[in-house]
C-alpha cells in the first residue's frame, strides 16, 4: 500500500501545472463542412445550381525515389474498372456558401459535400451504396464566369484502386 501511494505521489510531482500547448483538431472526411457566420461569403456569382461531367482515369501515387522506398512500386488494380465519363450536379448555398450535390458513373453513385468561397470550390465525395467498389474522395476547383472546373481524387474503400478526374460544370 505504502509503494502505491509513493508511486502516486512520484506520478503527480512529475506533473507539470505549465499549459499544454493544443492543436485544433483535424475535420474528418466524413464530416460535413462547418461554415461560421462571420466566415460565410456573400452572395456571389457562384451560387446556384451547376450540372456537368467528369472523366475518371487511373490515380497516380507518388514515392520518393530513392532511400528506402528505393525501387518501390504502388501495386494498386489500375485495371479494376471504374473508368470513364460520369455526372455530377450541385447547388451552392448564397447565404453559406455550402455546396451539395450528386455524383454519377464509374466514381459513384455518392454524395457531394462542400463549400465555395472567393472563387473556389472544395468538397469530399460520400458513397451512397455500400459495394466493392465504392470511392471516397476529395476535389478541388474554381468558379470562372457561370462554370465551375476542377480535379477529383478518389480511392476504393481498401486504397488499392486510385482514380483522378477532371471535371466542368456549368451554371443552370
Amino acid at each position: 500500500m505504502r509503494r502505491a501511494a509513493l508511486a502516486l505521489l512520484c506520478a503527480l510531482a512529475a506533473c507539470k501545472s505549465e499549459p499544454t500547448k493544443t492543436t485544433a483538431p483535424s475535420a474528418s472526411a466524413s464530416a460535413a463542412p462547418v461554415v461560421s457566420a462571420s466566415a460565410a461569403p456573400s452572395a456571389s456569382a457562384a451560387t446556384g445550381h451547376y450540372v456537368g461531367t467528369y472523366e475518371a482515369k487511373p490515380g497516380e501515387l507518388f514515392v520518393p525515389d530513392g532511400g528506402e522506398y528505393q525501387g518501390f512500386k504502388f501495386r494498386g488494380d489500375a485495371d479494376a474498372g471504374a473508368l470513364g465519363p460520369g455526372t455530377l450536379s450541385f447547388g451552392v448555398d448564397p447565404a453559406t456558401g455550402v455546396l451539395s450535390g450528386e455524383l454519377e458513373g464509374p466514381l459513384g453513385p455518392a454524395t457531394i459535400t462542400g463549400v465555395a468561397r472567393e472563387g473556389s470550390l472544395s468538397f469530399h465525395l460520400t458513397p451512397r451504396d455500400d459495394s466493392a467498389m465504392e470511392f471516397r474522395g476529395t476535389a478541388t476547383g474554381t468558379f470562372d464566369g457561370g462554370a465551375a472546373t476542377g480535379q477529383i481524387q478518389a480511392s476504393s474503400w481498401h486504397a488499392n484502386v486510385l482514380r483522378e478526374a477532371s471535371f466542368t460544370a456549368t451554371k443552370k
